[in-house]
């Protein structure tokens, strides 16, 4: 028996210990990933001698390398300790990106960032992992937006460090844009080997948690219908999630919100010089983008409070995004056009609503993989198209990549209401179904870890 006051504290532990953790994770990993947009103002396309589209590529490898890795990651994930296996990818992570100091062409410049992006299709799972594993349904969308509001912070940090490193250009034994690679390289490693020596691959074997609060932690998670995971790969699960419209939903969406991301977060610094701010400035510039994400996102939980149902919380700030590119994309007025580019920060909501609906509704731990790696996958190429919209032709105002954004972003309304319909018609078919069986309507015992999937479980319902 589970106590509302067990419950609470258990919870207090778990949002102490295990999400400082992952957000740091969060913040470190989008550092890595955004920090060549900070190099692109510091010299790194000089020094690199880059021309045409061959800034653009730095990012789209990245992401290449992301999707390729994506398939093999779910297998793997499931087949290994998963938790261990992340932690391991996490500080090989961080020496690669420690490595960058060295690189002294182009073409292993390129190599880095694609080992990049192998290496994260590795780490990026495990944030579903742990939510299935320690939070309920409820919570899903509200913390996954606190880790992607760390990004914000992350941005904020990398704008500060950056602005320092350029004051201070010829300060240093090495350009000062490798400087801070080899900064956030070296918090990277320190983040893997914590959660190395703290995360364990399941709740069961946590030191940080007593024997009742395992137990705790087992009833918390009961309602979510999905149990802990298996080591067993089910291809009837992995079929079954290549049937189901929602995993193609995910798909759509996360390439529609994923486009503008990968344009945005690579061309940030270059967007606000081509406003007319010095390169200074424009990577001081950067911070209140990062601020806005920041609280944003990190004010999501509490939302969720007041607002039960994710897809409406989810529509309003795509509304926000789809106003604010639009004055980013169309607006003369230069204060109006950065009011729009500070405003996009909140636009990972689209993702944190894909990344929360595969954690809540995506039951059968093969299928909640499968599902995550096509999502994933979904990103990964909408990442690679982004900066491709930014054509050297159309530089510095990008009006058609511009454009693009407020597009993507109209589209991505459209399929969430689209997967809000869907969800709201099966449980409601469900709760008919239950209705009419009545007393016959038996739930097998202990259901909820049987590793079924939601199409297997009539007790399912889905989170809208």
């Amino acid at each position: 028996t589970l106590t509302k006051e067990e419950d609470r504290a258990v919870k207090r532990k778990l949002d102490m210990i295990v999400m400082p953790l992952f957000s740091f994770l969060y913040m470190i990993q989008f550092m890595d990933k955004t920090c060549i947009s900070f190099a692109a103002v510091m010299g790194i396309q000089k020094d690199y001698h880059m021309v045409k589209d061959m800034y653009s590529w730095t990012t789209s490898c990245f992401y290449l390398g992301y999707l390729c890795a994506s398939p093999l990651a779910a297998v793997l994930l499931q087949k290994l300790p998963s938790m261990r296996t992340s932690a391991a990818c996490i500080v090989i992570w961080g020496v690669i990106q420690c490595l960058h100091v060295t690189s002294k062409s182009y073409a292993t410049f390129i190599l880095l960032r694609t080992l990049l992006g192998v290496l994260e299709a590795l780490v990026s799972p495990i944030f579903v992992i742990m939510m299935n594993q320690y939070y309920k349904k409820s919570e899903h969308f509200g913390y996954i937006g606190v880790l992607y509001g760390c990004n914000g912070l992350g941005t904020v940090i990398l704008a500060l460090v950056s602005f320092g490193l350029y004051k201070h250009l010829h300060a240093y034994s090495m350009e000062a844009y490798k400087v801070l690679f080899l900064i956030v390289g070296c918090f990277t490693i320190l983040n893997g080997l914590m959660i190395l020596a703290i995360m364990p691959n399941t709740p069961a074997g946590a030191k940080f948690l007593s024997e009742r609060e395992k137990l705790v932690v087992l009833e918390r998670i009961r309602g979510n219908n999905q149990g802990f995971g298996s080591k067993k790969f089910k291809f009837h699960q992995m079929k079954e999630c290549f049937m189901d419209v929602r995993t193609w939903l995910y798909f759509f969406i996360g390439i529609s919100v994923a486009i503008p991301n990968g344009g945005i977060s690579s061309f940030g610094s270059i967007i606000l010089k081509g406003l007319g701010y010095s390169t200074s400035k424009s990577l001081l510039m950067k911070a209140p983008i990062g601020a806005c994400e920041l609280v944003g996102l990190v004010v999501l939980p509490f939302i969720s409070i007041f607002v039960k149902k994710r897809m409406v919380v989810s529509e309003i700030y795509l509304l926000l995004c789809v106003m604010s590119s639009a004055m980013l994309a169309f607006a003369k007025n230069k204060n109006a056009a950065l009011a729009g580019y500070y405003i996009t920060g909140i636009a990972p909501v689209g993702i944190i609503t894909v990344t929360s609906c595969v954690a809540s509704n995506t039951a059968g731990h093969t299928k909640k993989l499968t599902a995550n790696a096509i999502s994933l996958i979904g990103y990964s190429a909408g990442n690679i198209i982004g900066p491709q919209t930014f054509r050297s032709s159309d530089a510095p105002n990008y009006p058609k990549a511009k454009a693009a954004i407020v597009g993507c972003y109209c589209a991505a309304i459209v399929l969430m209401a689209a997967m809000t319909w869907l969800n709201v018609r099966e449980n409601n078919k469900r709760d008919r179904l239950q209705a009419e069986l009545g007393d016959k309507y038996v739930e097998i015992e202990n259901q909820e870890f049987a590793d079924l999937t939601d199409f297997e479980n009539p007790a399912f319902r889905y989170s809208i």
